[in-house]
């Protein structure tokens, strides 16, 4: 696998930002790949995953590229006081990917997922732009963000002054506002520790993925912390179902 550590000018940020690639070593002319989008979590940055993971080994097991941009601490959101992530990352990066590398705009060979704040990131992208989609995975999401002020002293920068406890920018409030028959059609693949401090909130949330919006979602759950051994064991089993449908 070639590796890429990619320097962007985003207009919509205003800065300079990171982008992390993977790609196969072999490409066939004008072949178009299937591409992940894969998200961090807080604290981390685009290049988390090829770092602390086996990502990079496990994809060249597959024709796939896997793309990891820098979300900062935004949640992939316009945040209340810094950038406009949401913007930068469906506006701009995605565009400027597919420009510059040999990938598919077919929503049949793009998926979405990501860990933590980046599995609310997939979640969000999946429910806001299902038809861009055939895939999500989420990988101990927050999914629920009453839980960010504990995490998170800084959180007011990202969504103001707004109460986390009400539907403003969750999850369940964009699933609901989301075409239910194209959401039924996507993939889902939703992950959470035993041992995760978020067991609980990601157990009310798949059953309102499964009961409420009658989804079929793979869940999985057994021994695991919020942490990157989960993670590491995860994005293996995570590119396992996607690849092998």
């Amino acid at each position: 696998m070639a590796f890429l550590d990619l320097m962007r000018s985003s207009t919509i940020l205003a800065n300079q930002t990171r982008v992390q690639v993977i790609l196969p070593d072999r490409l066939t002319a004008g072949q178009k790949l299937p591409v992940l989008w894969l998200l961090h979590g807080l604290g981390d940055n685009g290049s988390c995953w090829q770092r602390k993971t086996n990502l990079e080994q496990l994809a060249s097991t597959y024709q796939l590229c896997v793309i990891m941009p820098d979300g900062g601490r935004s949640f992939y959101t316009n945040m209340a006081a810094g950038g406009r992530y949401w913007d930068y990352l469906t506006q701009e990066l995605m565009p400027q990917m597919r420009a510059l590398l040999p990938i598919s705009s077919a929503a049949a060979d793009n998926f979405v997922a990501g860990n933590s704040m980046g599995g609310y990131g997939a979640l969000k992208l999946a429910f806001k732009k299902t038809s861009w989609f055939s895939a999500v995975a989420a990988i101990s999401p927050v999914t629920d963000l009453s839980v960010v002020p504990a995490i998170m002293p800084d959180y007011q920068a990202v969504f103001g002054q707004t109460d986390l406890t009400t539907d403003h920018d969750q999850l369940r409030d964009f699933a609901q506002q989301a075409n239910l028959e194209q959401l039924q059609q996507l993939r889902w693949y939703q992950a959470i520790g035993d041992q995760d401090f978020m067991k609980p909130a990601n157990d009310d949330f798949n059953r309102f993925l499964t009961e409420s919006l009658h989804l079929s979602v793979t869940y999985k759950t057994g021994a695991g912390q919020h942490n990157w051994s989960y993670w590491d064991a995860q994005i293996a089993d995570v590119l396992t179902w996607l690849m092998n449908k």
